[in-house]
């Protein structure tokens, strides 16, 4: 390509004599010999040694480096060395020199670090032609005249430790460019060729056996090295050549400024030819080599340097005249291209140089909009396809839609779905559109649209299924099949196409979690018009569920693993039946036979079984029944009495009735089932089985009214389990007129005849128990008015001789009391009694019986009617309150003097166990006689001893009176337990209070007693009363 067929701008404006003659002045008449910039300098040196370093504000620092000239130098772009190669004296090799600016000797001028000759390979003195110093500091070249290489490893700051080696294969023609790409790559330019040397193994690759003048070439972006010939521009990589610009005419230099290639040619002055010395011009051009076109061009006086330093771009004239290119900027530029329509290239400057996205959307818009214009329509949607993101989508469809161009709308909507940028409704215009252009040029877009399997465009399927389904049913099943929206494909196939087997088949292909969701959305219907199907399906769902395009038999079962089938619950499809109980029917037994159902399905089977039962014909009703039956005493069926129980009598099942009826023991339910229905004789039996359980069956038969025929056994019942009165049985025959008088007589002879037979009993019972009574009354009266005599001489235990200490009970047995307190449980009850009247020690001791209140809990707890109990203790008077009635006194009789007592025994180890408490107490004292004040003088028979009957004891016996005759009447009176005749502690302590109550004289309330004493007599001094104020109104005193 020819740079001259390249756009022409001009983006750079020219200021001269920047430097305001600094730099004319520091030369003088010297000629620069080589440039260099970096590290934020320019270096300029000259043909007398002497280097100047210019400073951005044109401050110009000059030193003497070389005795002669300075023909090489380089200054590390990051660093602030310089190195520089010269010579000092002539006829030897130059010199190379590395200078540090941050460290300054004695005279000011920078430091330096390092002095080394530039030596050849033949090691005779050549001059010195190229110079290239890596920015890792640790490589250095050196080219010579002769085409020799020298290569330099180590760090070039030090004087020692680095090495030289001779590079080989680099030819005889003058070196004139050295550049190193990367640390492992070496481009060599001569006059005769360009080659390139691999480091690591110092081979040098020839890449095109064409050279360059001396400053003709430069390295481009650090990859790529630019070459200028007399007839193009190259450009070389380090695999080989790459592409070429033709440019004709001489090249004096090439640089290379950010992204610009800058060519310095000759040209002829512009003055007149007659002149004997005609001055050189040079022609600078700039070059934008990414973009493709050209950015400056002028012709300047001949040119020394072009340099680039402060991100800025400078030319040294012959004169030494500094000259500034400032380049515009880039709104300067867009501004200009955008004058002239150019957009295109505005875009690639923009690209180029980083225009934030904002703003290349508008260059975007704006190229679109020209295009859009010029009646371009595909090229503009291009532009418009790139503000995607930025620009407002309504603005660009908009604009199509009026126009009426689809196939470009077609395009941008189609990018909007690829970026992810579409909503519903560019998916719903987009699929309009293909329609649109369908049916106008039957390109099938809409057909590769839905059949597209890659996801290139990404697009609501949703969306696209509801647009296509209004125009397509078919086509917008086969998206939603091939996007696998099972919803819409069950939908479309059950609402449109009212296929439902083939909906059962879809759903049957699906995974378990897809297949439960959709069968219970959709089950309803498809049970409504495909029941027999879609039950097979329901019971495959619930049992063991596989998609039908799965195998059988998968890889973990035959590799011995166990896999736990997918199951769903019944419970959530039992509602889709209700309008099909066959079809429910045969799912639920199917369900219950493989697993254990909760108490829904049960309940629900129950019912649609019961259902069926009622409007079937016999012959089914029998089949039916038989099921039901069958569930109902299936002890593994869950289902809830209650419930079924509701449903039968709701529905008339009255099997079902009475076989709950019977599980629940509601017996009185079952017969009263018996006696609405007529079968009194069912009724009787279940009275027969159940009424020891249940006496009140016998009463609901009696009061239903039963047959004739049927009364006699229940008035027997009635009669022997004492449920109704007579009174009670008459009234209940008599409130009905089936029954005569002839039904009831043997019941109204038998009972006539037990309740004579009671009064008799009754009779004799009251004479006999009025004699107790009144023996009772004889022996008690005795008992308290004559004196006692114990003349037993053995011991009713033991049977062996009284010794002291003995003890003697009221009922003339004695013991001794080491027996007693062995043999005895209660230190009031006498042994030989408790045992029933007589016996020896060894016979067990009769308990006593259990106090009335356990008896009464007793009964109850047994009896099946407990209110008739409560009701006979209620009769009987047992509930009411003993009231203890106290004798009126008896006149005082002379005491009985007191008989001496006999010497306590020594008190016996404590022993606990059986009549412990007992031992206690006659460990405490003991008498053997007591005073009774009610008695006259009481004398002793000769040989005997007289035991004293206890306080308390005697009252009890006194007190024996009861209030209530019924009472007495009712239970029998025992004879009175003798307490043990000792003689307590706590007797002698009351005796002790009572003497000294007896005492007139100690008594501090009789009449001789001093009032002074008293704490709590009325006081007569009120002085020390603070309440005891004259003016005291009592009138005030709400509690006087």
């Amino acid at each position: 390509m020819s740079f001259l067929e390249w756009r022409r701008f001009s983006f750079f404006d020219v200021l001269n004599n920047i430097d305001n003659g600094k730099i004319a002045e520091c030369l003088q008449d010297t000629n620069v010999t080589v440039s260099t910039s970096g590290h934020n300098h320019v270096i300029l040196c000259d043909l007398t040694g002497w280097a100047h370093r210019i400073s951005r504000s044109w401050e110009i620092t000059s030193f003497k480096a070389y005795e002669l000239t300075i023909t090489l130098a380089q200054q590390l772009p990051h660093d602030p060395y310089l190195v520089t190669i010269g010579d000092d004296e002539a006829g030897t090799n130059p010199l190379i020199k590395v200078w540090d600016w941050s460290r300054v000797d004695k005279h000011g001028n920078p430091k330096c670090v390092r002095t080394s000759r530039a030596v050849p390979s033949h090691m005779y003195p050549t001059a010195a032609t190229a110079l290239a110093v890596h920015d890792n500091k640790n490589l250095l070249a050196v080219g010579f005249q002769d085409g020799s290489v020298s290569l330099y490893r180590g760090d070039i700051t030090r004087q020692k430790g680095s090495k030289m080696k001779s590079l080989p294969g680099t030819g005889n023609s003058p070196i004139t460019r050295l550049a190193f790409k990367g640390a492992d790559k070496l481009f060599i330019v001569s006059r005769a060729s360009v080659s390139v040397c691999t480091l690591g193994v110092d081979t040098v690759s020839v890449l095109d056996a064409m050279g360059a003048a001396p400053g003709c070439s430069v390295l481009a972006d650090t990859r790529r090295l630019t070459v200028a010939a007399a007839d193009a521009i190259y450009c070389y990589t380090s695999e080989g050549r790459g592409p070429c610009y033709a440019l004709k005419g001489e090249k004096v230099k090439l640089n290379w400024f950010r992204s610009y290639l800058v060519i310095t040619t000759n040209e002829a002055s512009n003055e007149p030819s007659g002149s004997g010395n005609v001055p050189k011009a040079h022609h600078l051009t700039i070059l934008d080599i990414q973009n493709k076109f050209i950015v400056f061009s002028k012709t300047f006086d001949e040119i020394d340097a072009v340099l680039t330093e402060w991100g800025s771009f400078y030319i040294i004239t012959k004169k030494k005249e500094m000259i500034y290119l400032d380049e515009k900027d880039l709104q300067s530029k867009l501004f200009q291209l955008f004058k002239k329509n150019l957009y295109d290239v505005a875009i690639r400057i923009a690209s180029s140089q980083h225009y934030d996205a904002e703003g290349l959307t508008e260059i975007y818009k704006q190229y679109g909009d020209h295009l859009y214009g010029k009646g371009d329509f595909k090229g503009a949607i291009d532009q418009y396809v790139k503000t995607i993101g930025w620009l407002e989508t309504s603005y660009v469809i908009r604009k199509y839609l009026e126009s009426r161009h689809l196939e470009p709308l077609v395009q941008y909507l189609e990018e909007l779905h690829k970026k992810g940028y579409a909503t519903e409704d560019h998916t719903t215009l987009l699929l309009t559109c293909y329609v649109k252009i369908d049916q106008h040029d039957q390109e099938g877009k809409l057909k590769e649209f839905i059949n597209s399997k890659d996801k290139a465009i990404d697009f609501d399927v949703d969306v696209a299924i509801k647009v296509v389904r209004q125009v397509s049913i078919e086509d917008a099943l086969s998206l939603a099949q091939n996007h696998k929206r099972h919803d819409w494909y069950l939908k479309m196939m059950i609402e449109d196409k009212k296929e439902y087997t083939q909906a059962l088949d879809y759903i049957a292909e699906l995974e378990f979690e897809d297949a439960e969701i959709y069968i219970k959305k959709y089950g309803h219907k498809l049970i409504q018009h495909a029941p027999n199907e879609s039950t097979k399906l329901l019971k495959n769902l619930c049992t063991d569920y596989k998609p039908r395009s799965k195998p059988l038999i998968d890889e973990s079962s035959l590799s011995g693993g166990y896999r736990e089938p997918d199951r769903a619950s019944p419970d959530d499809f039992i509602h889709m039946f209700l309008t099909d109980s066959t079809c429910l029917i045969h799912f639920l037994e199917h369900v219950t036979a493989d697993r254990r159902c909760s108490k829904l399905v049960y309940n629900t089977l129950i019912e649609h079984y019961i259902h069926v039962w009622s409007k079937s014909s016999d012959d089914d009703k029998i089949k039916f029944e038989d099921k039901v039956m069958a569930l109902l005493k299936d002890p593994e069926a869950n289902y809830d009495k209650d419930q079924t129980l509701i449903i039968c009598q709701m529905l008339g099942f009255k099997t079902g009735i009475l076989h709950i009826y019977e599980e629940r023991k509601l017996w009185r339910g079952q017969a009263a089932l018996y006696l609405r229905g007529g079968r009194a004789e069912r009724a009787l039996e279940l009275c027969r089985r159940r009424g020891a359980s249940c006496p009140r069956l016998w009463l609901d038969v009696l009061w239903a009214p039963p047959p004739a025929a049927l009364l006699p056994p229940l008035l027997r019942a009635a009669a022997e389990e004492n449920l109704l009165s007579p009174i009670e049985v008459v009234e209940c025959l008599a409130s009905t007129t089936l029954y005569t008088l002839g039904d009831v007589r043997n019941y109204l002879m038998a009972v006539l005849k037990a309740e004579d037979e009671v009064i008799t009993n009754e009779q004799t019972f009251a004479a006999k128990y009025q004699a107790e009574i009144e023996q009772m009354k004889e022996d008690t009266r005795r008992i308290q008015q004559e004196p006692l005599t114990f003349q037993s001489s053995r011991c009713a235990a033991c049977k062996r001789p009284l010794e002291l200490p003995t003890v003697h009970f009221l009922c003339r047995h004695s013991f001794h009391q080491h027996c007693f307190q062995t043999y005895s449980e209660l230190e009031t009850e006498c042994p030989a009694c408790e045992e029933g009247g007589g016996g020896g020690a060894g016979r067990s001791v009769r308990r006593a019986p259990p106090p009335p209140a356990d008896q009464l809990h007793a009964r109850l707890e047994a009896d099946n009617d407990p209110f008739t109990v409560v009701s006979e203790y209620l009769g009987r008077g047992l509930f009411n309150k003993v009231v203890v009635t106290e004798p009126e006194a008896s006149p005082p009789v002379s005491a009985a003097p007191e008989l001496p007592r006999a010497a306590a025994p020594a008190p016996a180890p404590l022993n606990y166990g059986p009549g412990a408490e007992a031992k206690l107490r006659l460990q405490e004292g003991q008498s053997k006689q007591m005073f009774m004040s009610n008695t006259a003088k009481q004398v002793p028979p000769k040989g005997t001893t007289v035991i004293p009957v206890p306080e308390g004891r005697m009252r009890v016996l006194e007190q024996q009176q009861y209030s209530s005759s019924l009472e007495a009447n009712l239970k029998t009176l025992e004879p009175a337990k003798s307490e043990s005749p000792m003689v307590h502690r706590k007797f002698e302590e009351k005796q002790k209070i009572s003497a000294v109550i007896a005492n007139d004289s100690k008594n501090p309330f009789d009449e001789n007693y001093d009032e002074s004493k008293n704490p709590f007599a009325d006081e007569d001094d009120d002085s020390k009363n603070p309440f005891a104020e004259d003016d005291y109104d009592k009138n005030l005193n709400p509690f006087s």
